[in-house]
């Protein structure tokens, strides 16, 4: 990893009728890194990306963007971001070409320096046949894609992308999380939020839990998991043998899943092989079993009592509507994560 881009420090959001969002939030972004932020609605990840992006300013703490103060040094950090937050606010009217020479010449770019890096966009996000076409007609994936392509008018150093694939389809996420991977290995920095746990795990090299505006816990996915357990020992139901039979085996090292399924804990070490032996012994069929590991769910329940939901938090501002209030110097509305 690079130089220190993103540097908070005892970050906090208080809103003016008492709510608190964030306290005592800290944490470093290398050049290069993709650091995920998970949380449910209303942990503080949405007022989060907006501090960090100059769109509303924090009541506690500092927080720099490649050197320079969210607060006192705002044209700085917005000269150095792009941002694309949850809800794609386009102009239902406009094609996406008018979308990408509108925010170029906000950026203060020339107009052969708009057409030559709206070209170039296009092109990277695949968007050669829709670009000309009116936003309505546009599917949500075309819509997402050239949201991304306005953030990245500028060529920024650090990419804020705020639940990017909340209503994507299977396809476009992939898509999406190539591309991401790409700007990182190419030194860009990007600070993710995400309820899709496997999209933190896919991509994150590190992982901060929001839970009721702190961080829980923070460390890479793969240490995340580590902490939640070893290995454990799935057991699908199979004619003749009880589950009952499996539960008093094992005793409380083994439990009913949701599904119907008995999940045996093999965490301790050189264990798994005594456990599948012990099930070999009771009769059960190698074709029943399957070994499993925790993943960042697993994690998640355990830190804050609930599985992540899928529903997004409300962004403070979005889309072109966001941008464009960044690059006049305008700043969002307070509003709760």
């Amino acid at each position: 990893m690079g130089e220190t881009r993103i540097s908070v420090r005892s970050l906090g959001k208080v809103f003016p009728d008492g709510t608190r969002a964030l306290q005592d939030v800290g944490f470093d972004i290398a050049a290069g890194e993709t650091f995920g932020c998970l949380g449910r609605n209303g942990a503080g990840k949405t007022t989060l990306v907006n501090l960090l992006t100059t769109l509303d300013t924090p009541t506690e703490g500092t927080a720099s963007i490649c050197g320079h103060d969210v607060v006192a040094r705002r044209e700085e950090v917005r000269s150095r971001i792009g941002a694309s937050l949850q809800q794609v606010a386009l102009d239902e009217l406009m094609t996406g070409r008018e979308h990408l020479e509108f925010v170029g010449r906000l950026a203060g770019l020339g107009a052969a320096a708009v057409r030559a890096k709206a070209d170039e966009l296009v092109r990277l996000f695949g968007l050669e046949a829709a670009v000309d076409k009116m936003v309505a007609v546009c599917s949500g994936g075309t819509r997402r894609r050239l949201d991304l392509a306005l953030a990245l008018l500028r060529d920024p150093e650090v990419l804020f992308l705020d639940e990017p694939t909340t209503g994507l389809d299977p396809q476009n996420r992939r898509a999406l999380w190539e591309w991401v991977r790409s700007f990182a290995a190419e030194g860009g920095t990007v600070l993710l939020t995400t309820q899709y746990l496997e999209e933190a795990d896919e991509l994150a090299d590190r992982v901060a839990v929001l839970d009721s505006g702190r961080i829980a816990v923070l460390d890479t996915p793969s240490a995340l998991k580590a902490q939640a357990g070893g290995k454990q020992v799935q057991v699908r139901p199979v004619d003749g043998l009880e589950r009952s039979c499996v539960l008093g085996e094992f005793g409380t090292r083994a439990a009913l899943d949701p599904g119907g399924d008995v999940i045996v804990d093999a965490a301790r070490e050189g264990e798994l092989l005594s456990v599948l032996g012990r099930l070999a012994a009771l009769g059960v069929p190698q074709t029943a079993l399957a070994v499993v590991e925790p993943t960042l769910e697993d994690v998640f329940v355990r830190l804050t009592g609930a599985s992540a939901s899928a529903e997004s938090d409300n962004s403070t501002a979005s889309g072109l509507a966001a941008i464009g209030r960044s690059l006049a110097g305008g700043t969002g509305r307070n509003e709760r994560p």
